[in-house]
C-alpha cells in the first residue's frame, strides 16, 4: 500500500488566489481539486481520506465488473 499524501499549491490567477490540492490515498487513487482557501483545501482532503475504504470497494465492484465484460 501506498502512503497518504497531499501537496497544495497556490495559483495566482486574474481573478484571485486559488489553491490546487493534489491528494493520494492508500490505495493510490489521486485527486486534484481547487479551492480558495487553504482551509477549505485541507478540509477536502480530509474528507477524502476517510472515504477512502468506501470509494476502494466502488473501485473492486467497477474492476470485477471490467475483466468479466473483458473476458466474455
Amino acid at each position: 500500500m501506498n502512503k497518504r499524501k497531499y501537496n497544495i499549491t497556490e495559483e495566482v490567477k486574474s481573478f484571485g488566489t486559488n489553491y490546487k490540492v493534489e491528494m493520494w490515498d492508500e490505495y493510490g487513487n489521486k485527486r486534484t481539486i481547487y479551492e480558495r482557501t487553504v482551509e477549505l483545501a485541507t478540509e477536502r482532503i480530509y474528507d477524502w481520506w476517510e472515504e477512502t475504504e468506501e470509494r476502494n470497494e466502488r473501485n473492486k465492484v467497477h474492476n470485477e465488473c471490467m475483466v468479466k465484460m473483458f473476458n466474455k
